[in-house]
């Protein structure tokens, strides 16, 4: 994984540590749920955030996922191309060591 994707996932992580401890204390404790009612819309914000950052890695994903698929097909491309060249060259090599020696029973008979 790159550094890059590291990082993105710690945050995710703490994201949803974070979530997860806030209902835990919350479980039982009603009084402190009533009188955080006036922060709901933080709380809207806050899983807005987490929504994004899974629709991130969802496209960051397809996105990898997309370059991988293109890159292997050069790379198919590549080897394919290669091995034509071979064949071409292991043709040629057959062709020019069978000259010599159709050539040898002709020059005999004479």
């Amino acid at each position: 994984m790159t550094k890059n994707r590291l990082i993105f996932y710690a945050i995710m992580t703490a994201f949803s540590l974070g979530a997860f401890i806030f209902t835990l204390i919350l479980e039982n404790n009603t009084q402190m749920l009533f009188s955080m009612v006036q922060y709901v819309p933080w709380f809207k914000y806050g899983t807005l955030l987490g929504l994004i950052l899974v629709i991130i890695d969802v496209i960051w994903s397809w996105f990898i996922s997309r370059e991988s698929q293109q890159e292997k097909g050069a790379l198919t491309h590549e080897l394919n191309t290669l091995k034509a060249k071979l064949f071409d060259l292991q043709e040629q090599a057959k062709s020019e060591s069978q000259l010599p020696t159709q050539q040898t029973p002709s020059s005999k008979n004479p």
